[in-house]
């Protein structure tokens, strides 16, 4: 792993950075700029992000951490080169970049003979059910399509293993932080994007994607249009901005004032964009989550900060008013009250005597978009789930259901029981450990109104919070124990030491070329 490493930093540093490199890649340049004049700007468009891509999809074989902020990053603006239709497998390129993290990973576990600590992690028995139902899925009897599995399962099968990996990778709190950081970094543009689009519309592209994919009742509702920035669905937009206000507010305790500054001005952009998406669930991921940090912190001032907000917030909830925004909001309340509601229970009891009588479920893929797509005619195809949940217990049947909800009932269980959070001073620990925590509690019960763990960014956000929140856990244990201290000084040492060898190579590099 540490040959094919260097090898790849040789050739991007001292390769690439000569006359004859810098004239190919000039070369290549002015190619791509005379198909995007000439032939088709998405061509040319698709062939420069190839010449990107494919580069650095293979440098995810050697470099597994970096591949984690690719996925994340890559999650939350897929979005826009779907929209454009470009020429170029964009999902495929995703799955593709995830096995060769899988391979690397393998590879380097060969060279160290060690494959045992990539399994020695919490809640390994609940994820592995979980992946195994997934897999038998594939021989579901009642299931009328076996194609819509291998489309399908990727969410539930391929996708979990970031778990591992993750969780292998990312030992430190600096390394939790600093993943946290881009990860909000990325969705402050994403928010930005929605702020833009409410102030001037929609791009041209993106109007054209609407009305293609008979998108238009999603979303435009009572004469508005609502933003959804890089992703495709207004309420994904609005959940993922949510999350990021509650996350930006909590942790930018732990970080320095420049970092501070950002969180601010992101907590800025984000509120404007999740009022405009027009999102319930949005809403309601912000109560929950802030109530839950609110109550778990264990600070009297914490609780009278959190006590003045939400009391301000039942006066809003309570208050009659004219504003669209503002009724949007008081029907996230609404209960029985609003049709919606009402509609999505009628659904849901309706599908209930066929779900006993069929203990497997209808097969994954067979109910939504793509159950009209592969099995079309069928009576799950005709059904709307809105709601993960329910979209399990429909498609994986009682026990796909129970599997499912085992992760998140193993991984709240085991956090009340090593955290004790109340005794816990370490206040960078806590604040990393509650935002994960608040953020996979919220998703939890949102998951009972919106599809969560099925749509990206989620389907690899839950994954890796998870992964990360268990890490801080152990950190966590390690405090009680008196020795995260210790432990994190040696931390400091051995990055010190790193960075010192880092140096030393880069010089007996540039010796060597320069000979």
């Amino acid at each position: 792993m540490n040959y094919l490493n260097n090898q790849l930093n040789d050739l991007v540093k001292y390769r690439l950075s000569t006359p004859l490199g810098i004239l190919i890649l000039v070369c290549v340049s002015f190619f791509v700029g005379y198909l995007c004049l000439t032939i088709n700007w998405g061509i040319g468009l698709a062939i420069a992000i190839a010449v990107v891509a494919i580069p650095f999809l293979l440098s995810l074989f050697v470099r597994i951490k970096l591949s984690i902020y690719f996925f994340i990053g890559l999650s939350i603006f897929i979005g826009i080169p779907f929209k454009l239709n470009l020429p170029f497998p964009i999902g495929l390129s995703f799955d593709f970049g995830i096995l060769l993290t899988i391979l690397g990973h393998l590879y380097k576990c060969g060279e160290e003979k060690d494959f045992k600590t990539t399994f020695d992690v919490p809640l390994l028995t609940p994820l592995l059910l979980w992946v195994v139902w997934n897999i038998f899925q594939i021989a579901n009897p009642f299931a009328s399509s076996r194609v819509a599995w291998f489309y399908v399962m990727r969410p539930y099968v391929l996708y979990p293993i970031l778990y591992f990996i993750t969780y292998y990778y990312f030992r430190t709190i600096s390394d939790i932080k600093s993943l946290l950081f881009f990860l909000l970094c990325s969705c402050f543009f994403s928010a930005f994007w929605g702020d833009i689009q409410n102030v001037f519309g929609y791009f041209p592209f993106e109007m054209e994607w609407v009305y293609a994919n008979d998108a238009k009742h999603l979303v435009y509702i009572s004469g508005r249009w609502r933003v959804f920035g890089t992703l495709s669905s207004p309420a994904h937009f609005g959940m993922l901005v949510a999350i990021v206000i509650v996350i930006s507010a909590v942790i930018s305790t732990s970080y320095n004032w420049g970092r501070k500054i950002v969180l601010f001005i992101g907590i800025c952009i984000c509120l404007p964009a999740l009022i405009w998406s027009g999102t319930r669930s949005g809403i309601a991921i912000l109560v929950i989550a802030g109530a839950l940090v609110v109550l778990t912190w264990g600070n009297v001032k914490i609780y009278i900060v959190g006590g003045i907000i939400g009391f301000l917030f039942f006066l809003l909830v309570i208050t009659p008013s004219n504003n669209y925004h503002i009724q949007r909001i008081q029907s996230t309340f609404a209960g029985s009250k609003d049709t919606s509601y009402n509609e999505r229970e009628e659904n849901r009891k309706a599908i209930y005597p066929w779900v006993w009588k069929h203990p497997l479920g209808g097969g994954i893929g067979s109910t939504g978009v793509w159950g009209a797509k592969f099995s079309p005619g069928t009576m799950l195809a005709n059904f709307a789930p809105d709601s993960g949940h329910i979209r399990i217990l429909v498609e994986e049947g009682p026990l796909g259901l129970i599997f499912y909800l085992s992760i998140y009932v193993s991984f709240i269980l085991y956090s009340l029981k090593y955290s004790k959070i109340w005794l816990l001073k370490d206040n960078e620990l806590k604040v990393t450990f509650l935002t994960l925590f608040a953020s996979l509690a919220s998703f939890l019960v949102v998951e009972q109104v919106q599809d969560v763990n099925g749509i990206l960014p989620f389907s690899i956000i839950i994954w890796i919070f998870l992964a990360l929140m268990m890490r801080t856990l152990q950190l966590i244990r390690d405090y009680h124990k008196g020795n995260y201290d210790a432990k994190k000084k040696k931390e400091n040492d051995e990055l010190l030491d790193h960075i010192k060898m880092k140096e030393i190579k880069r010089a007996n590099y540039e010796k060597r070329f320069k000979l």
